[in-house]
């Protein structure tokens, strides 16, 4: 397995990211209450102002992350948001954001992430690691694979992963002209049961994209049709 696609069975499984993602927004939210006086002229429409993970208590929009108008982004694999239509917007692909999520600095490796804000988490031990449900998306390439083999790959590398991840569903799916194929998981990590659901999409000629919906199991039925949704609405621009 190549080292990109390694990367990607990381964001899938994401839980190594959850504690980071919560503190992030824990942050965040904190400096949402009670923004301080130039943080709230410089964001006059009143959209929270993001923050980089390693500058916490920077409240300067990010360069890469600020909505571009006129030319296009220089790097093809940063985003941005068109908060307008609540979309979430890249050279590459755009997708529509649900209520109550939001954009957040992608990890390495993805393309972009959104997260639930102000989410109540019940369980406890998810409470423990401050996870939030989120979603991220990343670019691949086939490899001089058959789609089924690109698949068969992925799910190798997570069984390797995490010997507990068990496959409960999976689909062939066409969204927007486009070949994909839907899984979904149950999974054990840090003392939370997880379900995730894992789309790989096909692009133009070796390309695709992998999109991961993390959530709790007993959060799933709260979220399996916004993650379908999301799904659905995601639209490839090449």
């Amino acid at each position: 397995m190549k080292n990109k696609t390694i990367i990607i069975v990381l964001i899938i499984l994401g839980i190594i990211l959850a504690a980071l993602i919560g503190f992030y927004f824990i942050k965040q939210n904190k400096l949402t209450i009670n923004p301080p006086k130039d943080a709230a002229q410089e964001n006059p429409s009143n959209v929270p102002a993001n923050k980089t993970m390693e500058s916490p208590t920077q409240n300067k929009v990010p360069e890469e992350n600020q909505v571009k108008t006129g030319a296009g982004i220089e790097d093809n694999k940063q985003t941005s948001i068109d908060q307008s239509q609540s979309k979430l917007v890249t050279n590459d692909f755009e997708v529509v954001l649900p209520a109550g999520w939001q954009q957040t600095a992608p990890a390495i490796g993805a393309s972009a992430m959104a997260v639930k804000i102000n989410e109540q988490i019940n369980d406890p031990a998810a409470q423990k690691i401050n996870f939030k449900s989120y979603f991220a998306v990343s670019y691949d390439t086939l490899q001089g694979k058959s789609m089924s083999e690109y698949v068969q790959t992925v799910k190798s590398g997570l069984q390797q992963a995490i010997s507990n991840a068990v496959f409960t569903k999976e689909q062939d799916m066409t969204i927007n002209g486009r070949s994909a194929h839907a899984i979904e998981m149950e999974l054990a990590q840090q003392g939370v049961n997880f379900k995730i659901l894992m789309v790989i999409v096909k692009g133009q000629g070796d390309d695709v994209w992998v999109m991961s919906f993390n959530t709790t199991k007993s959060s799933w039925e709260e979220y399996k049709e916004t993650f379908y949704s999301i799904v659905n609405g995601f639209s490839l621009k090449k």
